[in-house]
């Protein structure tokens, strides 16, 4: 059996939705490695003290011991916006990116009057626009996003989505 991937990466939280998941993006310089490595600081923090250290592949993925419990569904929501930073190709290998999905989904967030909303990357990353990309989860925009956010859902089954700087 293969390492988990912290329960399939329990941080996922499929249904956290769009509050979480247009958190500020990575810093261009920033690697999966020293993201993973916050996340598991945050989670430690936030409710789960015992999360050991992964060990990173060159992909970027993260190995965690098997058999450890999933985190709390608070630790899941504290440590969300770290964990959305992750590339999408990252997140969780037991759910490859649907880049088509994603493609939908922007189309839609469009259709909803975010007309600057981009297309995925080839990773699944959603280039947002400095207007879009304000870590800020509150005010006109935000309003904006989270209104088109819930009509499009049906795109984005898993709730949360990957964001870099576009």
């Amino acid at each position: 059996m293969k390492t988990h991937y912290l329960k399939a990466i329990t941080l996922t939280v499929l249904s956290i939705g769009a509050l979480a998941a247009c958190g500020p993006a990575p810093s261009q310089a920033e690697t999966p490695a020293q993201i993973w490595h916050e996340l598991v600081v945050c989670a430690r923090t936030h409710g789960y003290p015992t999360l050991p250290d992964p060990s990173i592949d060159s992909q970027g993925q993260a190995h965690f011991p098997r058999n450890i419990s999933s985190a709390s569904q608070a630790t899941q929501q504290a440590c969300q916006s770290i964990y959305n930073r992750l590339p999408a190709s990252v997140r969780n290998s037991s759910a490859p990116v649907d880049i088509a999905m994603e493609i939908k989904f922007a189309q839609c967030m469009r259709t909803q009057g975010l007309t600057d909303w981009p297309d995925p990357n080839a990773n699944g990353d959603f280039p947002l626009p400095p207007d879009l990309n304000a870590g800020q989860k509150s005010g006109p925009i935000w309003d904006r996003v989270k209104t088109a956010w819930d009509a499009c859902k049906a795109f984005n089954p898993s709730g949360g989505i990957s964001v870099t700087h576009g």
